[in-house]
């Protein structure tokens, strides 16, 4: 008897320190999660190649590159995505390419400064000069206001992601707006940042002036709010 008592407490007691196996939940949902830092390779285009051989154009770039060098702003973006005129340069009949007057070289500076601190803070990481400099009838022709700060060589528009972003990629770059705002709105007073998002995507920054507009120029629009 007494045995058959200890078989039965033996069988007890192993039941209960058996783990209980994990249960599978009847739905799962995944989250996208933000990509890490991109690196892409970037190789010069063949019209920059083209333009850069032709006339005196090199030789204005290379004084432009050590210009900046000097300021400690050099290989912050490349050379041919600084010195976009504009996405229109075709319809307005001018070079797709532009060094700007000397005169106007140091007006980049701080514009180039706000932008190495959101890539030193991780704020972006993949991203596309897009414009920069435009002479004043280029950006007439182009819609741009006479007094736009690209016209002074103070202003960059950019894009975040690639050209052609998937769903994951779209994420992202809601994301990195979302930063982008919380930066302008802790740092972009000290830095007189001026900080537009249209509605094609386009990012653009300058130092002139602590503001934040949308796609029609205006604060109501802006992300940041």
């Amino acid at each position: 008897m007494k045995r058959y008592l200890g078989l039965i407490l033996l069988s007890l007691t192993a039941c209960s320190t058996q783990t209980p196996k994990p249960t599978t939940p009847l739905h799962t949902h995944t989250l996208p999660q933000p990509s890490k830092t991109v690196v892409r390779i970037k190789q010069q285009p063949e019209d920059y190649i083209a333009w850069i051989a032709t006339a005196d154009h090199g030789q204005s770039v290379q004084a432009y590159k050590q210009f900046l060098k000097q300021k400690g702003l050099a290989n912050l973006v490349p050379d041919y995505e600084l010195l976009r005129s504009a996405r229109d340069w075709q319809k307005c009949g001018v070079e797709p390419y532009a060094v700007p007057p000397r005169e106007i070289w140091s007006n980049i500076v701080p514009t180039l400064g706000i932008l190495k601190a959101l890539v030193d803070d991780g704020i972006i990481n993949d991203f596309e000069v897009t414009s920069a400099y435009r002479a004043l009838s280029l950006n007439r022709c182009a819609g741009g206001a006479d007094a736009s700060r690209h016209v002074f060589n103070a202003a960059l528009d950019f894009r975040i992601g690639p050209e052609q972003p998937t769903d994951l990629d779209q994420f992202n770059i809601q994301q990195a707006k979302i930063k982008l705002c919380q930066f302008w709105e802790t740092k972009g007073q000290a830095l007189n940042m001026g900080l537009g998002v249209y509605a094609s995507g386009q990012i653009h920054i300058d130092s002139q002036g602590f503001r934040s507009w949308g796609p029609d120029h205006h604060y109501r629009t802006s992300i940041c709010q």
